[in-house]
Order: structure tokens, then sequence, then C-alpha cells
């Protein structure tokens, strides 16, 4: 009896690519980026209306701002649920300004967007598992979050809200998820229509400021592991030229099995090294476009971040340090709320520092071919390589001297654990 062999499927088009498509339809990022289905412009114009109601809530949250100047904590609230919302909507509108610009950007997380990509895929796919573990966390943790404050009103709807308005008086407001202000009475805002209706709009804003920093977030960190693990293969096969198992990787016409010792085996290694110089430029290319697009978004979120971690640790402090227990709505709040932004935070320093790591080392790896065997024209070839690559000096940057890297996260934790205890000290004085 003989046995049938077994066919192996061929892979599609989704397993050849550092993306995670099936994420990117659950969130609907691939809806609003897919170019081929006519519905993708429902999504952006359904996005866009709802960007603008949230919009239209901020400017008078934003206003209401005034009344809570004489309560920290209040104030300290609204500035970061404000700093958060206007981020969120920026987000939303570098990516639906530039869909068709960030869509075609994703043809560099192509496995054969290089030539050593395509022949060497097992740094593409370990980190496109990675991000893909990585990018449903962040989205369970998101959308858990985003439950947490938006149910929260539902279990505390016999609490009130205190808060010091400008002229000194106290007022006491129904608890829900912002409790964004409106110019009528307490007694109004209180009543069980007003709150529901107002419960309904809050919702809905909570929802689309998750939605639009997932959308966004969720495009950054696969474009940024993309960069990182194309720079990372290239420099990987760099490495490679010259050397005794080159050949036998090579794709050049002239490649021959054996040493480096005669004109073809130079020839072959003088081509490969050319095909490695045209993949860098193309990801330099790539990245510095990437760069151009979303550099206004990632700054924004650089500031509001770090004010929202520091504001939270304080919020999640004063709440424990007034009795509230650990699992009660106010501490469960805002401690998610420092949970995720900080995690978000992490990942951008995190990225973004890997990306200039990979980009830095390409040059090693032009050292470490084999060039002491090649030839005058093979050298100067490497050398130009090389001071290229040095020449770019393209980072992403908040300052001219701050460079968003792991080093700034950091930095940023430690400056909100000094200003959280100058924070409390001077409450506990009042």
């Amino acid at each position: 009896m003989t046995k049938t062999p077994k066919v192996t499927a061929p892979e599609s088009s989704e397993d050849l690519t550092i993306v995670d498509n099936k994420l990117f339809k659950a969130i609907c990022l691939h809806q609003i980026l897919d170019p081929t289905n006519g519905s993708n412009r429902y999504y952006r114009l359904v996005l866009i209306a709802f960007m603008y109601m949230s919009f239209g809530v901020q400017i008078v949250q934003f206003v209401g701002l005034y009344f809570t100047i004489h309560d920290l904590q209040r104030f300290g609230f609204v500035t970061t649920t404000l700093s958060d919302a206007f981020l969120c909507i920026f987000k939303g509108y570098v990516l639906v300004m530039n869909a068709d610009k960030l869509r075609a950007s994703l043809e560099v997380a192509r496995y054969e967007f290089t030539s050593c990509g395509g022949r060497d895929q097992r740094l593409l796919r370990q980190s496109r598992a990675v991000l893909s573990t990585i990018l449903r966390t962040f989205t369970v943790l998101s959308w858990c979050t985003c439950f947490i404050w938006a149910l929260g009103p539902l279990f505390t709807m016999d609490d009130f809200l205190q808060v010091t308005e400008a002229d000194g008086i106290v007022s006491r407001y129904r608890v829900l998820i912002f409790n964004v202000w409106l110019p009528i009475p307490t007694t109004v805002y209180n009543t069980t229509t007003v709150w529901t209706l107002l419960y309904a709009v809050e919702v809905i804003v909570c929802f689309l400021n998750v939605f639009n920093w997932l959308l966004f977030d969720s495009y950054v960190v696969t474009m940024c592991f993309t960069f990182n693990a194309q720079f990372r293969t290239v420099s990987t096969s760099c490495m490679s030229i010259g050397h005794r198992d080159h050949c036998f990787r090579s794709s050049s016409p002239h490649a021959s099995k054996g040493a480096i010792n005669d004109d073809n085996d130079i020839l072959d290694c003088y081509d490969e090294l050319i095909n490695h110089i045209k993949d860098n430029q193309s990801l330099i290319k790539k990245c510095d476009d990437f760069f151009e697009i979303i550099r206004p978004a990632i700054l924004f979120q650089i500031i509001s971040g770090s004010y929202s971690v520091i504001i939270l640790i304080f919020l999640t402090s004063i709440a424990y340090l007034m009795g509230f227990s650990i699992i009660s709505a106010p501490v469960l709040r805002a401690f998610f709320g420092f949970l995720s932004i900080t995690f978000e935070f992490f990942l951008y320093c995190y990225v973004f520092n890997h990306i200039e790591t990979e980009k830095c080392k390409m040059n090693f790896g032009l050292y470490s071919s084999n060039w002491t065997a090649m030839d005058l024209k093979f050298q100067k070839t490497l050398l130009l390589a090389m001071n290229m690559n040095s020449a770019h000096r393209r980072v992403m940057k908040v300052t001219p001297m701050s460079i968003i890297n792991l080093e700034m996260f950091a930095n940023v934790m430690n400056m909100s654990y000094s200003i959280v205890s100058v924070l409390l000290n001077s409450r506990a004085q009042k």
C-alpha cells in the first residue's frame, strides 16, 4: 500500500507579513485602511462624525475647567481627561487624513520587501509572534480600562462628587464618567433625565477615545516592530557576506560553491553588498516617511502621557488615602487608567529606542563581513555605505536634546514620583 505524500497548502499573503491582520480586522483598523472595499469610506465618515461630537464635548469641558481652579483634585482630573481626549481625537484625525499613505507604508511589513528577508524569514516571523502578543495584550488592557470607566457610574449611582467651585461653594453632583460641566443648576444636573443623557454621551466619548488610541497605537507599534525586524534582518545578512556559508545563501547568478578564492566569488559578494545597501536605503526612506506623518501625534502623546501618568498616580494615591477600598470604583478607575497610559507610554519609548538600536547595528553588520578578503572596489563601496548610515541621524525627539527612548521613560517615572510626593505633602498641609 503506497502512501500519498502530504501536500502543504501555500501560505496566504496574510501569513507573509509582520502585520497581525486578524487583529487589525477585529479592531476595524483594516477596514479604515483597506482601499479594495468600498465600505471603508463609511467607517471613516462615522469615525469623523463621532470625533466632531467628542470635540464639542471637550470644548464645553474646557470652559468648565475655570470652575475647578480651587479644587486641586478635580482640576487634575479634568485636565488629564481633556489632554487624553484631545490626544485621541488628534490621533484619529491623523489616521483618517493620512489613511492612504499609512496603508502604503505597510508594504514594508512584507517578508519579501528586502531580498534577504525573502530568503531568511526567521527573524521576521519571531518579531510577528512577539508583536501579536504585545498588541493583543494592549487591546485587552485598553478595553478592560474602558469598561471599568464606563460601568463605574452604574455601581455608584447613589454617590456624589463634591466640587469646590470658583466662588468657594461646594457643589454635589451625581457621579458620571467624566462629570462634564454644564451651565445648569446642580438640581437640574442631578435629575435622572439629565444624568442619563450625560451618561450616554460620556460613554460614547469614552469608547471613542479608546477606539482612536487603539487604532493609532496598534499601527505605530506594528510599524516600529517592522522596521526593527527588517533592519535586524539586513544587518544580520550583511555579517555573512564573504564568509564560507555566504555562497549557499546568495541569490546572485555569479554564486559558486566554495571559499572566496576567485573573481566569481568576489563578484557575487559585491552584488550581495549592493542588494543589501539598496534594501537598507529603501528601509530608511520608508522610515523617514513614516516619521514625517506621525511625528506631531507622537510629540503630543509624550507630553500628554507624561502629564497623565503623574496625575493618575496622584489620584490613585488620594483615593486610597481617603479611605476608599482597593477594589472600589474610584481606585480601580484611576489605577487602570494609570496602567493603560503607562503601558502605552512604555511601548512608545521601547519601540523607538529599538529602531535606533537596529539602525546603528547596520554598520556593525557591514564591518563584520569578510571585507578583508575582497578587492578595493568592494571595500570602497562598503566604506561609502557605512558613511551614509552614519550620516543619517533622524530619530524621534521631543526636543533637540530629548530623544524618545527607554531612558526618557525612566526619567518620566522618576519625575512622577518626585512631583506626586510634593502634591501629596502640599495637600496634607492644608
